[in-house]
C-alpha cells in the first residue's frame, strides 16, 4: 500500500498566516509544491523552507479523493489547504 508523508506548513505572509498540509513522499518535493502553492496565492517573494514545512506523519494513500491520488502520482502530491 502507497503512504504519503504529510508536511505540517506554517508560512507567515505580510496579511496572515496561512496554515496548510503538503502530502508527498519526501522533504524536498515538500518544499518545492509549497513555494509554487505559495506562489498561486500570490506570494512570490515569500520562500518556505525546513522551519517551516515540517514531517507530521503518513496516511495511506487510498484515504484520499481519486483526484488528490491522482495528483500524487502525476505532481508528486498535492496540498490540503487547513484554518490558520
Amino acid at each position: 500500500m502507497q503512504t504519503v508523508r504529510v508536511f505540517d506548513t506554517w508560512v507567515t505572509t505580510p496579511d496572515s498566516t496561512l496554515h496548510f498540509d503538503v502530502m508527498t513522499a519526501d522533504q524536498s518535493t515538500a518544499l518545492r509544491l509549497a513555494n509554487a502553492y505559495l506562489a498561486a496565492q500570490g506570494h512570490t517573494t515569500i520562500s518556505v523552507t525546513v522551519e517551516e514545512c515540517r514531517f507530521c506523519h503518513a496516511e495511506p494513500l487510498v484515504l484520499f479523493s481519486e483526484q488528490q491520488q491522482r495528483e500524487f502520482r502525476d505532481c508528486g502530491g498535492f496540498i490540503v489547504p487547513l484554518s490558520a
